[in-house]
């Protein structure tokens, strides 16, 4: 037993249901499943299943059967899955039941590989008499199942094979009664959803939606519609109706029957867009009377194209890169859709453009979720300064005041005035260029220093033309100190050849 690497409890609890007098026939069992690659772990785990393997006999037992799984396309990691997770595969006879099962599978799924899939999904599918599996298979024939949907119950449901045959007759009886056509797909998805689930699970969830106001009939409806409606949890039907009757105020009748939204990840693909369009409502973009199952079904690298974003283009004025940026914004999406509203109103009432409101939002979405009075503030303080709501400059300097505390405007204040600089010329190069201001005080020195001291350039000059100290940044600002200092010291040279010249003659 310490060979499998059992612990004594473990070792004892196998003792008493296999007994040998020797070691020999273990240690063999084991030297073949380590030969053919299984680990300790899997060995473990097999004899834990089954103890009676370590009774086999190599020979005429384990071997004939991992080379079966070899000879059948099977690789060596899907041999020990299926073996470390269903050593039962042992018990069962290689000629009797192994192959003719593999057989009949290869068969009704025209497919090895698709086979050899199928087993890995659900191994105790070989202990299967080929009897019971066909009669499964001719019951679902009898009612006008088509091969290719047989292939397709058995190959996503392979449990489905070891069902009670007058069960599954009952079964097909009752998806039949539901609505559902045999020839079609959403037949097996039924057969699927059903099988999975008791009789008092499935009232349950009766219950659950009918507590949004669902009727039985709009229930069954949308069970025949899109059978995965009724294989949510109850959790998710509550979230799922929570969000679109509660939140957007769309009715619970109209999800029934589109009933496709529910598949969704709630949040991967529904609140997400849900926020999208609480946001578009709120500014006025969509009626709140809207709805759509595209909105939703669309998948996501062709969300941008719909009816969505073309909403959104209208309100941003920007390409569809940003338009994907402000969506996955959770600061934009996961804020309050009123408070946005009114954000969005105090620009429009002062005379903000929309493509100007587009540029603040694009540019700094935590505007939409500003305190209302301290904005409010802010866009008088701008419009007092001698900004024009017409012109982009008037969004530019609210990012930029909205950026810092009032203490760091003093602090730039204080440091451009360390250079020459009157407030009034600050104010003046901050209407021009809103961000003259919004340099950190590191680069205010860097950049000053070397225009001031080195090139010699006047406080006034700098403030007429503000976009110098920024356009692209230090190294900009630099080369064109280095560009004046280079262009001066090549006019001294020249003068001093010049006199050089003239003395000699």
């Amino acid at each position: 037993m310490n060979k499998c690497g059992f612990s004594l409890k473990s070792a004892l609890e196998v003792s008493k249901q296999v007994h040998f007098e020797t070691p020999y026939k273990p240690d063999s069992v084991l030297a073949v499943f380590k030969k053919y690659g299984f680990s300790k772990s899997h060995i473990l785990n097999l004899v834990r299943r089954r103890p009676a393997v370590l009774l086999s006999k190599p020979k005429t037992t384990l071997l004939p059967k991992l080379e079966f799984f070899k000879s059948k396309g099977f690789s060596s990691p899907d041999v020990i899955k299926i073996i470390s997770s269903y050593p039962w595969v042992f018990k069962y006879s290689l000629e009797n039941q192994l192959v003719p099962a593999f057989d009949f599978l290869e068969n009704s799924l025209q497919s090895d590989a698709v086979a050899i899939k199928t087993i890995k999904r659900f191994p105790r599918i070989l202990n299967v008499t080929v009897e019971n599996m066909a009669r499964v298979v001719d019951v679902l024939r009898d009612s006008g199942v088509p091969e290719k949907n047989i292939a397709l119950l058995i190959r996503s449901r392979p449990s489905i094979m070891v069902s009670n045959l007058e069960n599954f007759k009952k079964l097909i009886e009752e998806v039949t009664l539901m609505g559902f056509h045999p020839c079609k797909s959403q037949f097996i998805e039924a057969i699927r959803v059903l099988s999975s689930m008791s009789k008092s699970t499935w009232e349950k969830k009766l219950d659950v939606h009918r507590k949004w106001g669902l009727s039985e009939e709009e229930i069954l409806q949308a069970f025949v519609k899109c059978p995965w409606f009724m294989s949510l949890s109850e959790e998710k039907i509550m979230a799922v109706m929570d969000l679109f009757v509660n939140k957007l105020g769309w009715e619970s009748a109209y999800i029934a029957k589109n009933p496709t939204f529910s598949s969704y990840s709630l949040e991967k693909r529904l609140i997400p867009r849900a926020l999208v369009l609480q946001f578009l409502v709120s500014i006025g973009l969509v009626e709140k009377s809207f709805r759509s199952l595209a909105f939703f079904n669309t998948p996501e690298d062709k969300f941008r194209q719909s009816p969505a974003f073309d909403f959104l283009e209208n309100l941003l004025q920007s390409d569809v890169v940003a338009i994907i940026e402000i969506k996955r914004s959770p600061r934009i999406l996961n804020s309050k859709v009123e408070n946005m509203a009114c954000i969005v109103d105090v620009l429009r009432d002062n005379g903000v453009p929309k493509k100007n409101i587009a540029q603040l939002v694009r540019t700094q979405p935590s505007s939409m979720f500003s305190n209302l009075e301290n904005f409010k503030r802010l866009i008088e303080e701008v419009t007092v300064m001698g900004f024009h709501p017409f012109k982009s400059q008037f969004v530019s300097a609210t990012e930029v005041l909205r950026s810092m505390s009032r203490s760091t405007w003093e602090n730039n204040l204080d440091m451009h005035r360390k250079w020459g600089f009157c407030h009034g010329e600050i104010l003046t190069a901050f209407v021009k260029f809103p961000c003259f201001m919004a340099m950190s005080e590191e680069k205010i020195m860097a950049l000053m220093d070397p225009f001031v001291n080195k090139l010699g350039w006047e406080a006034p000059y700098i403030a007429k033309n503000p976009c110098i100290t920024w356009r692209k940044g230090l190294f900009q600002g630099l080369w064109y100190c280095n560009f004046w200092f280079l262009k001066a010291w090549l006019r001294r040279v020249s003068e001093a050849l010049h006199s050089s010249i003239l003395l000699k003659n």
